[in-house]
């Protein structure tokens, strides 16, 4: 009969209480009320409300957040682990590693695996529930939807654009009331962890392997390591008259290189390495060609050379590193590494001798950026460079050197009065170098090789 019918039955009923009972029995009329989607299910809708509510107290944050804390202590342990086996190496002196230490680092591993152990399991278990969940949120979704055609006026429909158009005006609204964060501009020579201020003691020292009679060398860690590489170190040294050597040794370890253990020595057969001046940055050895103004790149792989001219630059003792009394022999071409890539630090007679900056490609050694300073180059020492600023260092007396002098290549300050000692293993300073992966300064001092760790703001 439909709605319509329904109400005509409602008003018949009410019209017909004042007609005697003979009569009214005569007049009564029946009439069915047919909705097209049929009864709504009113069952189904709380069968739902049922499962879903289990959904919710079987999704117990708590549970689902003990792994969280479990991850979160063992990244912890195992920094600390970490942190401890490398201190362990560091303090190494040659003699037997003490078995306390051992047992020591032999329980934190213990306790290491009963974590995951824990870990392994909750997550597990956590699986298994989360899939059932998973299944169980799919069966509900699909009886929404069956559920949702019987609203005939959208009003859920609505109500869910509503949600939707109400969180993009709260998020336009706390994007209007932020107020923009001023910018600062940053102090000379700063990193972004903060400008130098300090050098520790010398973290390790001890005679180069080959013995005393090569006081000119380098040697360091790669801070762009090829694959399988990353903690290999090298050792070079001038062999022949403080001049020129051939060889680079590497070792695939500190603990190899502090225990003289097993190593791999590479000859460089075209242009030897002149000076100390070297380095190995991305698997290749940089240097001063011997008896050449130029650089050279020695691939540690293929053993192939590249050569490039540096424009002007000083060559075979014209602008060396110096002391008050003496020059250190073949320093004329420095390379440097940072957290900005390769560098060159030399000096030419257009900058009348004074400190050039050049930053260099590092497949074919052109110059992608140079910078002049006024500091001359034979007054300093040593030079190393720290986020793209050059720290230069001054000879005070043979126990302490002095980093004195900066030059900011970003902002192009310069300043002469840091005052930034460094205390030496011995007297002099044939090379030094900063490593960004691990902040060190590698430093190679009259045959001893020597590390510091530098200190930030």
């Amino acid at each position: 009969m439909g709605i319509f019918g329904f109400f005509l039955f409602l008003g018949l009923a009410f019209a017909d209480r004042d007609v005697p009972a003979k009569a009214r029995v005569a007049k009564r009329c029946y009439c069915d009320l047919q909705m097209s989607d049929g009864p709504f299910p009113r069952q189904q809708l709380e069968q739902l409300y049922s499962i879903s509510k289990n959904c919710s107290q079987r999704l117990n944050a708590h549970e689902f957040g003990k792994p969280t804390q479990i991850i979160a202590d063992v990244e912890q342990r195992l920094k600390d682990l970490a942190k401890r086996i490398h201190e362990f190496k560091e303090e190494y002196d040659g003699e037997l590693y003490s078995i306390i230490s051992f047992r020591i680092i032999e329980i934190e591993i213990e306790e290491l695996n009963y974590l995951l152990d824990q870990l392994q399991e909750m997550c597990s278990r956590n699986n298994d529930v989360s899939t059932d969940l998973d299944i169980q949120a799919q069966n509900i979704t699909s009886k929404v939807d069956e559920l949702e055609k019987y609203d005939r006026l959208k009003v859920v429909q609505q109500n869910r654009n509503n949600v939707i158009l109400k969180r993009s005006l709260t998020s336009c609204q706390s994007a209007l009331l932020v107020t923009p964060t001023p910018y600062i501009t940053p102090q000379p020579g700063s990193c972004s962890f903060g400008r130098l201020k300090a050098v520790s003691y010398p973290k390790s020292s001890m005679l180069n392997h080959y013995g005393t009679s090569y006081p000119y060398g380098n040697w360091g860690k790669d801070p762009l390591p090829a694959p399988g590489k990353e903690d290999q170190y090298w050792l070079a040294i001038v062999s022949t008259s403080t001049r020129y050597g051939t060889t680079v040794r590497t070792y695939d370890s500190y603990a190899k290189f502090l225990t003289k253990g097993a190593y791999k020595d590479v000859t460089v057969k075209t242009h030897s390495p002149q000076g100390p001046g070297g380095l190995i940055y991305g698997d290749a050895y940089y240097y001063n060609c011997y008896n050449l103004g130029k650089l050279c790149r020695f691939d540690m792989t293929t053993n192939e050379v590249v050569s490039a001219i540096l424009p002007f630059a000083g060559f075979n003792d014209q602008f060396p590193y110096c002391t008050f009394s003496s020059c250190y022999s073949y320093t004329d071409m420095d390379l440097a590494t940072d957290e900005n890539g390769l560098w060159v630090l030399y000096a030419t007679e257009f900058n009348v001798g004074n400190l050039v900056v050049s930053r260099l490609n590092t497949t074919d050694l052109s110059l992608l950026e140079s910078w002049n300073t006024t500091v001359f180059k034979r007054s300093v020492t040593n030079a190393f460079m720290v986020c793209g600023v050059v720290y230069a260092t001054r000879f005070l007396n043979s126990e302490i050197e002095e980093i004195f002098y900066m030059f900011d290549t970003t902002s192009g300050v310069e300043r002469n009065d840091l005052k930034i000692e460094l205390r030496k293993a011995l007297p002099g300073i044939q090379y030094m170098n900063y490593n960004p992966q691990d902040r060190k300064l590698y430093v190679y001092s009259d045959a001893y090789v020597v590390s510091y760790t530098l200190t930030f703001d």
